[in-house]
């Protein structure tokens, strides 16, 4: 059976359009049972214009019920990118929800506090990070005392912490256990058929084989078809443009990477041959201080040699003087300490 691929927008509103069908689409993955599903807005494309991205968002008021049957009311904000995106975009979007929903009921008594969010991300692509189909991100509340994590419930906590799941499509398995697996038959991406928006259901699960035939319908609306061939030109433009941004800043990015990496290396040559510099001026400075040194030696020994010559000349001057003045040669031994031979040869 061929069928409207959900991954397109066009395709993916029309089976949302559908309150029963969205809302088992969403009990599924948020695990919770819905009571009351209300599209709060048809469909908002953000487009940017500078890189010519978009990306499709469902926004719903849903009253749903725990497995304790308490209820409560929470804003789903539902997110689906078909093509490797930027995905901190998502997050930046988020915000949004919070005002405009503050705003909408800043007067009703029932809603004095902005609703808590669960965000869905539904992704036509794999991250790599993440080898699962599906996943939930779910805050937990830590006691910095103790370090350890605490059940509490609070309000508070909720509205300014929210609920995420991912689901990525294209990692659907083989065997298909849950039922949340089963619905995402519907998005397989393998029963791709000679066009990229209509896929070959191979395998049908039972219990959705009303939804199989609902999104068989749109392939007779010759229309809705038409808008499905300008949505997939869009987006083969879009890839086109978005391959090319990318190789251009890749190639960016490498040149500036090499830029770097000449400015290290010179960098590198530079401190190298600074280090060499004061490497020789070092040998050079110990060089200068070793000769400095052996120079003063030098002159110390000569100083002592002069002392001693001029101590000696001096011992000398004296024993002549003695001598001529006819004190004995003992007597002079013992004032000078020459020896007699020297005294007598004077």
């Amino acid at each position: 059976m061929k069928i409207v691929n959900p991954l397109y927008d066009l395709a993916f509103k029309y089976l949302m359009q559908e309150k029963k069908y969205a809302k088992l689409f969403i009990s599924l993955i948020i695990e919770k049972e819905i009571e009351d599903l209300e599209l709060t807005q048809q469909e908002t494309i953000i487009k940017d214009d500078k890189r010519n991205l978009k990306l499709f968002r469902l926004d719903f008021k849903a009253v749903v019920k725990d497995e304790n049957g308490k209820k409560s009311t929470v804003l789903i904000e539902l997110q689906k990118s078909k093509t490797y995106t930027d995905i901190l975009r998502f997050r930046s979007y988020l915000g949004s929800v919070y005002y405009k929903h503050e705003k909408k009921y800043e007067n009703d008594i029932e809603h004095k506090y902005s609703l808590p969010i669960i965000a869905i991300y539904i992704l036509g692509y794999k991250l790599p990070e993440i080898p699962y189909l599906a996943i939930e991100v779910n805050n937990k509340i830590i006691d910095k005392s103790s370090k350890k994590q605490i059940e509490i419930q609070s309000d508070f906590i909720e509205q300014l912490n929210h609920k995420s799941h991912i689901i990525q499509v294209r990692r659907l398995p083989e065997k298909l256990q849950t039922k949340l697996e089963r619905f995402l038959t519907f998005f397989n991406q393998a029963w791709i058929s000679e066009e990229d928006y209509v896929l070959d259901l191979q395998n049908i699960p039972q219990e959705y084989e009303d939804i199989a035939k609902y999104l068989q319908q749109p392939l007779a609306d010759e229309d809705f078809v038409n808008n499905l061939k300008a949505e997939e030109e869009w987006e083969y433009n879009f890839t086109t443009v978005e391959r090319n941004l990318y190789l251009a800043r890749k190639q960016k990015e490498e040149a500036e990477k090499r830029e770097e990496e000449e400015r290290r290396q010179k960098e590198e040559e530079r401190r190298q041959k600074e280090e060499a510099e004061k490497r020789e001026e070092e040998e050079r400075r110990q060089k200068e201080e070793e000769r400095r040194q052996k120079e003063e030696e030098r002159r110390q020994k000569e100083e002592e040699r002069r002392q001693k010559e001029e101590a000696k000349r001096k011992i000398i001057e004296l024993a002549k003087m003695l001598k001529e003045m006819n004190v004995s040669i003992e007597k002079i031994i013992e004032k000078t300490g020459l020896l007699r031979e020297e005294i007598e040869n004077l």
